[in-house]
């Protein structure tokens, strides 16, 4: 679901932000982990895309694509494991507590 036609997209690795270098290959890219602190991106840290924790928002990748951030958020393939993080579920989409749709 990364598009490859994303250039310089930014991530976030353990907090740090990086860009994505060069070409974007099936479901594959480099990150240029250069900066001055090298110990900013140690070997199994977390790294986001957008999102949230990330400080990164969906619009800043949708821009290096050349789209816009619903085709980004819409086309995250199912092999991406979802995990839901609300403490109190239905809240946010509007639907009380103990009810469904």
């Amino acid at each position: 679901g990364v598009p490859r036609t994303a250039i310089a997209a930014p991530v976030s690795i353990g907090g740090q932000r990086y860009e994505v270098a060069g070409r974007i290959a099936m479901d594959q890219f480099v990150v240029d982990l250069r900066t001055e602190d090298a110990a900013a991106a140690p070997i199994g840290a977390r790294v986001d895309l957008f999102g949230p924790e990330s400080g990164i928002a969906a619009d800043e990748w949708a821009a290096a694509a050349g789209t816009i951030n619903y085709e980004l958020v819409t086309r995250i393939g199912a092999r991406v494991p979802r995990i839901h993080v609300d403490t109190d579920p239905g809240v946010d989409a509007g639907i009380p507590t103990g009810e469904s749709r």
